[in-house]
């Protein structure tokens, strides 16, 4: 009988209007990887790397042999390989062009319970490359590093992993190291994805593009694990185990924020992560899209503690000003799961519009600035 080799035909499109790796499934490996241009580079230099990345990318996702690339067989897999490519502000200074400064790219704001670490902080350029095999994913990792030398350097690199392929059912919502369903209000239908993540413009460098937000967030395990589920029920809104809204239906099913039990007291608790990520007063709901990961590292600092885990959040969206801030500020004032959760890094990044089959990362910008 011969063996089954999915992954080996496991090919997602690279080319298209909006890049892939933002409406694609989490996969079971992922590396975001966060790079400084090298002093004295220039738009020149960024373009080439463009270029460069874009064909590097396009024949990686794509199973195809890269030219010189002597570890060929390394790269034989798909695996459903996306790559994805983000500017950081400070990259349009470097082309002169800080008039055309995306709305909302910026560093979010500070928030009281943040204890953000610089490691982990914002840099000019980003890349989230997953897959469903580590292998391929750390062989496109170090094909994109080694690509950028003399041009830009890696500041940061943030592992994190979900299902591995065929664990769980296509579609099935991911748990977060908590244990937590984390994801189900997600954009599902093109008009909630024109509605919430892309942005649209007549200008064709900036039509179909988006902001992505990166959080690092450390959890407290030890502590969350001591709380009885219908504890943890209470701190999430949703059922634990189903994911539920706790006034009742599956995971799916829309919450009642006005559901009481028979002493009056409200099913959601007001403070819940839920209650205060939906619309309050006016404010933004939690409507953006989420494509999290979790993360387990070398543990070394507080020998009281068992692990060193947490989620390497990635939302993407028209607008984080309208979107992720208002939401984060609400979480940040009153939520109940900031007794287990502190974000210790963030970057706010441009994802360019997709690419055609013949051009390249940032095409159209380029040549807007050169007309």
């Amino acid at each position: 009988m011969a063996e089954e080799t999915p992954l080996v035909d496991a090919k997602l499109p690279f080319d298209g209007s909006v890049q892939a790796g933002i409406m694609n499934p989490q996969s079971a490996s992922m590396a975001l990887l966060g790079f400084n241009l090298e002093e004295g580079v220039g738009a020149d230099q960024l373009r080439t790397l463009m270029q460069t990345w874009t064909v590097l990318a396009r024949h990686l996702t794509q199973g195809e042999r890269i030219e010189d690339m002597e570890e060929y067989e390394m790269a034989e897999v798909p695996a459903s390989l996306t790559i994805t490519v983000g500017w950081g502000e400070r990259i349009f200074t470097v082309l002169g062009a800080e008039d055309l400064i995306p709305e909302g790219l910026h560093d979010v704001p500070a928030f009281s319970l943040d204890h953000l670490n610089p490691a982990w902080g914002q840099t000019d350029l980003v890349l989230q490359i997953s897959s469903d095999d580590p292998v391929t994913t750390s062989t496109a990792v170090r094909v994109m590093v080694r690509s950028a030398l003399g041009v830009a350097k890696l500041f940061w690199r943030q592992n994190g992993y979900g299902h591995a392929f065929g664990a769980v059912p296509a579609g099935t919502t991911p748990r977060n190291p908590l244990g937590q369903i984390d994801g189900t209000v997600n954009p599902s239908t093109p008009e909630e994805w024109s509605e919430q993540v892309f942005i649209d413009s007549d200008e064709a460098w900036l039509k179909n593009s988006s902001i992505m937000v990166v959080r690092r967030i450390i959890m407290n395990l030890d502590a969350w694990e001591k709380l009885a589920v219908a504890q943890r029920s209470r701190v999430i809104g949703r059922d634990y185990h189903t994911g539920g809204p706790l006034s009742g239906g599956g995971e799916f099913d829309d919450e009642d924020m006005d559901a009481k039990d028979e002493n009056g007291e409200y099913l959601i608790d007001r403070h819940s992560h839920l209650a205060l990520a939906r619309e309050q007063d006016g404010q933004p709901s939690d409507a953006l899209r989420r494509r999290a990961y979790a993360f387990d590292d070398n543990f070394v600092d507080n020998p009281m503690l068992t692990s060193n885990s947490g989620l390497v959040w990635i939302s993407f969206q028209k607008n984080p000003d309208k979107q992720f801030t208002p939401i984060q500020k609400r979480l940040d004032e009153a939520d109940l799961l900031n007794d287990f959760v502190a974000h210790i890094g963030s970057g706010v990044f441009w994802i360019l519009p997709g690419t055609t089959p013949t051009s390249y990362w940032g095409e159209a910008l380029f040549e807007k600035l050169e007309a």
